[in-house]
C-alpha cells in the first residue's frame, strides 16, 4: 500500500482538492442538524414562513453542494487511484522480469508466486486520507453534541466506542477466518489440479476414487470454513444495520429526559440526534486504517527479502564493437541450497569464430553451462568473460541481443509466431521490419510448410505456450528465433532433439553457414557429426574438473 505521506507526496493537486473537498462535506454535514435546531426552535416559536424559506434553502444549497463535492472527491480518488495502479506495475513488472534466476527451479517457482504486479487490494491510499479527516470530524461532531447536552455527548462517545470496537473485532475475525478458508482452498485445488493436469496417470494407475475421496474431505472443510465466515459476518452486518437504531433508541430516551427538565430544547435534541447517527459512517471506515502502516503483499514480500532477491545488471557496458571471444576463468557451478557441485575450476578459451561442444552424460551440467553464458544462472565461484569484460559488467540485455540461443526445452509466449520468432529484436534492429529476411530465416529451418497450413499463417497465437504445438514444430521455431537476432555467438543446447531427419540435415547446413560466417558456436550435443565438427570439445563427464580436448587445425 501507498502509505499517506508517499501520497501526499506524490499526488499534491489531488491531495489538496481531496483535502479541501473532504473538509467542506464534513462541515456540510452539519447543515441538516443545525436546519432541524433553528426550525424548531425559531419557526414553531415564531411561525414566519419566510424563515422556513430562508432555512430551507440554505439547506437545499449545502445538500447540493454536498452532493457535487462528493463526486468531485469520488473521482478525485478515482483517478489517483489509476495513476498509482499503473505505476506499482510498472515498477513491480519490472522487476519481475529483472530479477536473477536462482539454479534451483523451485526457488525461482517460490519467488515468482509471491510477486504480483497487479496486486492492487491495498493501494487506494485516497480512501485512507478521506477517512482520517472524516475520523477528525467524528471528534468535532461528538463536541458539538457535549457542547449542546454533555451528558448526550458522553453517550454518542461511548456508543461510538464501542461500534468501532466491533468494526476492529470484524476486522481481525475476517482476516484470521480467510487465512485459514485460503490454506483449506488451496488443498481443494491442488486436488483438482492433479484431476486435470495428469488424467493419463490418474486412470492409468486407478487413483480416481482416492482423488475424489481427498476432494471430498478438503471441499467439505472448505464449506464449512465459508459458512463460518458467513455466518459471522452476516452477524456483524446486522448489527452494522441495527446499532445505529438502538443508538437513536438511547439518545431520544436520555434526550426527551433532559427535554422535560428544561435542559434542552426539542430542536436541539433531533439536531443531536442527527449528528450522532453521522458519526458510524466515518467509524466504518476504520477498515481502512488496520493496513494503514502495512505494504501489499507483493512490496512488503520485496522488502523482506531484498538480501536475498538480486536483479540482473542493465545499465552495464554496451561495447560498440563486439567480436564474440569468451572465456571461461575458474568456473564452478552448482546448486546453493545443497551444495551440489556441477563442475568446477572449469577453464577455457573459445576464440571469436571457433565452434565448441559440450559434451557430457545427463545431469552433468550442459545446460547449466549454456544458460550460465547467458547470465541465467550465476557461477558459485570463477568469471565469465565476453571480450575480456566479465559478464557481471555488461549490460545483460544488450549481451544477449549479440547471443542467438536455442535451449533444451523450447517455450514459446502466449503470442503471435511472427511475435515469438522476433521477440529478441530491438526497436533499432535492422530486422524488426525486414519480413523478406524472416521468410528466408523460416525456409532455412523448413517452418514454411507448417505455417503455410494454418489459417491465420504467422499471425497464428501461441496458446499455452506451445504444449499443444508439436516438439520438431517448437525446435524449429525456437531456431528460427536465434537466428534471426544474428548473434555474434551461437549457442545451441541439444539442438538435434525432437527434429526429424529432414530438420536434422537442415541444422546442419545452418551450421555450416554459421561457420562461414565466423560465428562464435558453442553446442550441448552427443551428435557425432557435429562433435567431428568441434575445435574444442568440453567434457563434463570428467569429475570434478572437466577435461578440454583442442584439435588442431589442419
Amino acid at each position: 500500500m501507498l502509505n499517506l505521506v508517499e501520497f501526499l507526496k506524490t499526488n499534491k493537486f489531488q491531495s489538496f482538492w481531496i483535502i479541501t473537498a473532504s473538509l467542506l462535506i464534513n462541515l456540510l454535514a452539519l447543515s441538516g442538524a443545525l436546519y432541524v435546531i433553528q426550525v424548531f426552535n425559531k419557526y414553531l416559536n415564531y411561525k414566519q414562513d419566510t424563515t422556513l424559506l430562508a432555512l430551507t434553502l440554505g439547506v437545499l444549497i449545502a445538500f447540493l453542494l454536498e452532493f457535487f463535492l462528493r463526486i468531485i472527491r469520488s473521482y478525485l480518488l478515482n483517478k489517483t487511484t489509476n495513476l498509482n495502479l499503473k505505476n506499482f506495475s510498472k515498477k513491480i513488472v519490472r522487476k519481475l522480469v529483472s530479477i536473477k534466476l536462482n539454479s534451483s527451479q523451485n526457488v525461482n517457482e517460490k519467488i515468482f508466486s509471491k510477486i504480483n504486479p497487479i496486486d492492487n487490494n491495498d493501494l487506494n491510499a485516497g480512501e485512507t486520507l478521506v477517512a482520517f479527516i472524516d475520523i477528525l470530524f467524528i471528534i468535532i461532531f461528538l463536541l458539538v453534541i457535549s457542547l449542546l447536552s454533555l451528558n448526550l455527548g458522553i453517550i454518542s462517545f461511548i456508543l461510538a466506542l464501542i461500534f468501532t470496537l466491533l468494526i476492529f473485532s470484524k476486522i481481525k475475525i475476517k482476516n484470521y477466518l480467510n487465512k485459514k478458508l485460503l490454506y483449506l482452498s488451496e488443498k481443494t485445488y491442488s486436488t483438482i489440479n492433479d484431476i486435470k493436469k495428469i488424467p493419463l496417470t490418474l486412470r492409468a494407475f486407478n487413483a480416481s476414487d482416492f482423488l475424489i475421496n481427498r476432494f471430498r474431505l478438503h471441499y467439505a472443510r472448505q464449506r464449512e470454513r465459508q459458512k463460518s465466515l458467513k455466518n459471522l459476518l452476516g452477524i456483524y452486518f446486522t448489527l452494522g444495520i441495527m446499532f445505529p437504531v438502538f443508538s437513536t433508541i438511547l439518545i431520544i430516551f436520555y434526550g426527551s429526559q433532559e427535554v422535560n427538565s428544561g435542559l434542552l430544547t426539542v430542536g436541539a435534541l433531533v439536531g443531536i440526534n442527527i449528528l450522532n447517527s453521522r458519526l458510524y459512517g466515518p467509524i466504518n471506515r476504520f477498515s481502512i486504517f488496520a493496513n494503514l502502516t502495512e505494504k501489499n503483499e507483493t512490496e512488503n514480500f520485496l522488502k523482506k527479502n531484498t538480501d536475498f532477491i538480486k536483479y540482473e545488471n542493465y545499465n552495464g557496458v554496451s561495447p560498440k564493437i563486439f567480436k564474440g571471444n569468451i572465456t571461461l576463468n575458474d568456473l564452478s557451478l552448482g546448486f546453493d541450497q545443497n551444495k551440489n557441485i556441477l563442475f568446477q575450476r572449469l577453464n577455457c578459451t573459445m576464440p571469436a569464430g571457433s565452434i565448441t561442444v559440450i559434451n557430457g552424460f545427463n545431469s552433468s551440467g550442459k545446460t547449466s553451462l549454456c544458460n550460465s553464458l547467458l547470465g541465467l544462472i550465476q557461477p558459485i565461484r570463477g568469471n565469465i568473460l565476453f571480450d575480456n569484460i566479465d559478464i557481471k559488467n555488461y549490460n545483460i540485455k544488450n549481451l544477449r541481443r549479440h547471443i542467438s540461443f536455442v535451449p533444451q526445452e523450447i517455450e514459446l509466449f502466449n503470442l503471435s509466431l511472427k511475435e515469438n520468432i522476433k521477440v529478441n529484436l530491438d526497436n533499432k534492429s535492422l530486422n524488426i521490419n525486414n519480413d523478406g529476411f524472416l521468410l528466408k530465416i523460416i525456409q532455412m529451418v523448413g517452418l514454411e510448410g507448417y505455417i503455410n497450413n494454418l489459417n491465420a499463417g504467422l499471425d497464428t497465437v501461441v496458446e499455452d505456450n506451445g504444449k499443444n504445438i508439436p516438439r520438431g514444430i517448437k525446435k524449429r521455431i525456437a531456431i528460427a528465433r536465434a537466428l534471426i537476432t544474428e548473434g555474434k555467438i551461437v549457442i545451441l543446447d541439444e539442438p538435434t532433439s525432437s527434429l526429424d531427419i529432414e530438420g536434422i540435415k537442415k541444422l546442419y547446413k545452418i551450421l555450416n553457414d554459421l561457420r562461414a560466417l565466423n560465428k562464435t558456436i558453442i553446442i550441448a550435443s552427443h551428435d557425432q557429426n557435429i562433435l567431428k565438427s568441434a575445435g574444442i570439445i568440453i567434457d563434463l563427464s570428467v569429475k570434478p574438473i572437466p577435461r578440454i580436448g583442442v584439435r588442431k587445425k589442419k
